[in-house]
């Protein structure tokens, strides 16, 4: 039974070898020129922030995607995590304000219109003030951010060529803090006395 469990055990190890050896040959595959960055979450406050955008490439999908640029003033001390400490057009990283020499723009990749399949089956496309919160695209995120109330989580790492290159990105709702001093208790209604027959 010993010999079983030894040549069982040394079995799954070989299968995991085996594995571990496909799935780092597999990420090779992918772009091997690729070196996987660290991104830092930046915090963005609307209302100033610069937007353009260019035609990009056109995903398999077959939806039109847009190299979009976001010009912003750098914050000179931590957003915070739930509270941002930031002016309107402001961006900073959670933990710390930014470096001389750290760059004040980001560049992504968004689709143009992330509605495409809505509009095309015929169901309402969402164009309400809030409609980047659920299909982000290079349309409704820099009309989203035209307003000092709202915020956006991008995820990005420095290329040291200038921008700051998005990974990912967000919308952001500031925690509420209200003070339990301003929090008013209303007397509970009672049950009026009803005489039953």
């Amino acid at each position: 039974m010993k010999l079983f469990l030894f040549a069982l055990t040394l079995s799954l190890l070989a299968l995991v070898i085996v594995a571990a050896g496909r799935i780092s040959s597999k990420a090779d595959a992918i772009d091997p020129s690729m070196s996987m960055q660290q991104s830092y979450e930046l915090r963005c406050r609307g209302g100033g922030l610069k937007f353009n955008s260019t035609p990009g490439r056109t995903a398999s999908s077959g939806e039109q995607m847009m190299n979009v640029t976001v010009d912003f003033a750098a914050g000179t001390q931590g957003a915070g995590s739930r509270k941002p400490n930031l002016n309107p057009g402001q961006c900073s990283w959670i933990d710390r304000g930014f470096r001389q020499g750290e760059p004040a723009q980001i560049r992504l990749e968004m689709v143009s219109f992330a509605q495409q399949q809505q509009a095309r089956h015929g169901s309402p496309v969402d164009r309400s003030s809030t409609a980047a919160e659920r299909y982000p695209d290079a349309q409704n995120v820099p009309q989203y951010l035209s307003s000092s109330d709202h915020y956006w989580t991008f995820w990005v790492y420095n290329t040291n060529n200038g921008y700051l290159q998005a990974t990912g990105n967000k919308y952001f709702k500031p925690l509420i803090v209200v003070n339990p001093k301003d929090i008013k208790i209303l007397p509970r209604d009672r049950p009026s006395n009803v005489n039953r027959d």
